[in-house]
Order: structure tokens, then sequence, then C-alpha cells
């Protein structure tokens, strides 16, 4: 079941995109905003715990140092898409937006099921942080041009990523032996999209209640999961 929750978030937020005209509107600044502080708040209140729990701190944050950095690289090619940045993308560069965003999307699926375990509040931070990115890759496959057809196809490929790491984290052994290092990894990956949704999303740096307001409700969704 949590397989096609995993792909129906991704098609749903495809099909949003194609629906709207205006992907830029202030609902979807306020979803992103909502998923960066919900992802931060599950790594604060339960990824980081458990991570320093099982592996020794200075190999914690190195993992989790070493996840932004590759996270960094992966932005060099998706132009930001993960945090919901929506840069004109050629048609001949796109592949490699693509690729960038699925690696993406595989890692963030690993730690959902570890050793038949569903990480709950993990899940649902996904999630959450799953629909505007899919919105903002659906928006930018339409503004590269492509048919209609290549757009479902890739965002059928890409909503694959995830359930398809999940099953992975589930069913294959290395999970269980190497899964404390990967989650620390993933953190770094996770932390750098969130603080990046949060700080950059607003770039007219004013207060802004409805944002502020978001914030908290997403950590306190978070302390509840």
């Amino acid at each position: 079941m949590i397989y096609l929750i995993l792909f129906s978030i991704v098609i749903i937020g495809g099909l949003i995109a194609l629906r709207i005209k205006n992907t830029d509107a202030d609902i979807i600044k306020l979803l992103l905003s909502f998923s960066g502080a919900y992802l931060l708040s599950i790594i604060v209140f339960h990824l980081l715990p458990g991570v320093y729990a099982k592996l020794p701190g200075k190999t914690a944050g190195l993992l989790i140092m070493l996840g932004i950095i590759f996270q960094l690289v992966l932005e060099l090619f998706s132009y930001g898409a993960e945090h919901g940045h929506k840069h004109r993308i050629e048609k001949q560069a796109f592949w490699l937006a693509f690729l960038s965003l699925s690696i993406h999307a595989f890692l963030e699926g690993l730690p959902i099921n570890e050793g038949h375990h569903l990480h709950h509040s993990y899940f649902y931070g996904i999630l959450i942080h799953k629909l505007p990115i899919a919105i903002v890759l659906t928006t930018l496959m339409i503004q590269s041009g492509m048919k209609r057809s290549s757009v479902f196809l890739y965002l059928i490929l890409f909503a694959s990523m995830s359930p398809l790491a999940a099953f992975v984290g589930a069913y294959f052994d290395f999970m269980t032996v190497y899964g404390k290092y990967i989650n620390a990894f993933v953190i770094g990956i996770l932390a750098h999209i969130g603080t990046t949704i949060l700080f950059e999303n607003e770039h007219s740096h004013h207060f802004n209640i409805r944002k502020f307001l978001l914030i908290f409700l997403a950590m306190f969704f978070a302390y509840l999961t």
C-alpha cells in the first residue's frame, strides 16, 4: 500500500501542474514552506536521535556533511528543482536534471522501510515533500516544450523511484547492515533541501505571517508523529 501511495502522490502533483496555469501561486510557495519545515522537524525530532544513537558522533556528522555536499553536486544538474526552483531547462539538458532528481528521489526513499519497519513520521515527511516537487518537475517539462506523452512517461519513471527504494530497504539485507550509515547520509541531503526551501522560498525577506504559522504548524505535526 505504501508503494502505491508514494507513486500516486507524484502523479497527483503532476496532474495539478497540468491543470493550473500559475505554478508560482502563493499556495505552491506555502506548500513548499510547509514541506521544508516538516522535513527539518522530522530530522530533528526523529532521525538525528536514532542516527547518533547507532553511530559514533563524528561518523554520523561526517556522513551528514557528505550528504549535504552530495546534494549540492546533484543541484548542479537539477538547477535546484528539489526545493522549488523552476529555471527553464532546455530539452537537451533535461535528462541530466531528471537523472539528478531521480537519484535524489531514490536515496530519500531508502529509509522509509528499514527491515520491514515502516518509519511513519519519515514516510509522511516524504509524501509532503514530493507533492510540490512533482508540480515543479512537471512545470519544467511543460516549459521545455515536451509533448504531453513524454511528460507522463518521465513522471511515471520519477514516481517509481521512491517506491523502488522503499522496496529495496524492506527486502534487501544490506539495509540491515548499512542502513544507519545510509540514513545519516540521507539526513544531510534532506537537511540541505529543508533549509534551502525555508531560506530561499521568500525572496522579499519581509515577515510573512502565513509562512510563519505554517512553519510552526509543520513543527507541531512533526512532533506529534
